[in-house]
């Protein structure tokens, strides 16, 4: 596929296939969701539902989309199904709404698809040569999610010869005499086949790729002869208490990275359990951190930081704090606001025993 998966490729911040898996997951609609994958995309697919904290089934597919769709079947067909739903991972955009429409109809019919009215001139073309324009009053371009009875589906991958090619299962029924019924589609939930399409529906999409993300870190003031905020050391008389160097700056700034992209939050990925983190630099979370939101294809558009603390002062170490955040995140530094306030002596901030930190950050896409 020269390099291009279009079921990992990412939109949104997010790859394409897990776009559709956390909408059938929020619908609450359904009690088993499996993934049938390639050879060449398996492992892929496993790890990127491990980086989202899923845990759907992966099966190896056939060489053709029949061929996986039957192989699918035939792992199911353990489970007590009624209703089978069948969906192209490569069309992320389809309207929730759509779910609980087809799975209503299912009720009484065989097989409901989603179709969308062709507007454009239809012509039939040959060698080059328009041979005739076609009526277009009757024809519709069908889509996914496409839903099934479990039953008849079986039956019919069952005694339909391998050698009949069809390109979708409403396909099949039809070759075997069933009924299938159609509701209103969607226009914007196209399929991704080519770059190209990737592209226009990232484009297409741009005004929903901002993510935020927003994070606290709060440590104790023991006794010392310095501490570490935001990556600079500054003399005083006590230092942060915490397993690793207790950088309340870099702690809060990476979580926020981390829960914007959603992958849950710093400590899943350095539990404070383990021995190997003790002492070690902050630096090294926020590069995981700016790690995970690269491997996204998302960038920093604004990060937004208030340190909180009654002692020490601050004031002449801001710019240095500010400019040091800009060359660990390799970020213009008009992207970042740093902020500094007190609690004005109360709790435990104000007796000054401890320094918490607030991050909010906003991600986007990369301009092209």
């Amino acid at each position: 596929m020269n390099g291009f998966d279009k079921t990992t490729s990412i939109i949104d911040g997010v790859p394409i296939f897990v776009k559709s898996i956390k909408k059938f997951n929020n619908s609450k609609l359904f009690s088993k969701i499996i993934i049938v994958a390639s050879r060449d995309n398996i492992s892929d697919i496993k790890n990127i539902l491990k980086d989202y904290n899923l845990d759907e089934d992966v099966i190896l597919g056939g060489d053709r989309r029949q061929d996986s769709v039957s192989i699918a079947v035939d792992y199911l067909d353990k489970f007590s199904i009624e209703k089978i739903v069948i969906h192209d991972s490569a069309r992320p955009l389809f309207l929730d709404s759509i779910l609980k429409e087809g799975l209503k109809l299912l009720d009484e019919k065989d097989a409901v698809i989603p179709v969308i009215p062709i507007q454009d001139t239809v012509k039939k073309v040959k060698l080059k040569q328009v041979i005739k324009t076609v009526s277009r009053n009757e024809l519709f371009r069908s889509q996914t999610p496409q839903f099934f009875n479990f039953k008849i589906l079986k039956e019919c991958i069952k005694k339909t010869s391998q050698k009949v090619i069809y390109t979708d299962e409403s396909e099949l029924l039809e070759i075997n005499g069933f009924e299938v019924n159609s509701i209103e589609g969607n226009i914007v939930n196209q399929k991704i086949t080519t770059l190209n399409d990737l592209e226009f529906l990232k484009k297409f999409n741009n005004s929903w790729n901002f993510k935020s993300g927003i994070a606290s870190d709060v440590h104790r003031l023991i006794k010392g002869d310095s501490l570490v905020l935001g990556g600079i050391k500054i003399p005083y008389e006590k230092r942060l208490d915490g397993h690793s160097d207790a950088d309340v700056v870099l702690h809060a700034i990476s979580d926020s990275i981390i829960g914007a992209i959603g992958h849950g939050d710093l400590g899943k990925h350095f539990p404070s359990n383990q021995k190997k983190w003790e002492n070690i630099s902050s630096e090294i979370f926020l590069n995981k951190a700016i790690e995970l939101m690269n491997g996204l294809n998302l960038e920093i558009f604004h990060i937004d930081i208030q340190i909180i603390l009654q002692e020490p002062k601050l004031s002449d170490l801001l710019v240095n704090i500010e400019q040091n955040i800009s060359n660990l995140l390799n970020l213009d530094i008009e992207k970042i606001n740093l902020k500094v306030t007190s609690t004005d002596n109360m709790g435990l901030i104000g007796s000054g025993d401890a320094i918490g930190t607030l991050c909010a950050v906003t991600l986007k896409e990369p301009n092209d």
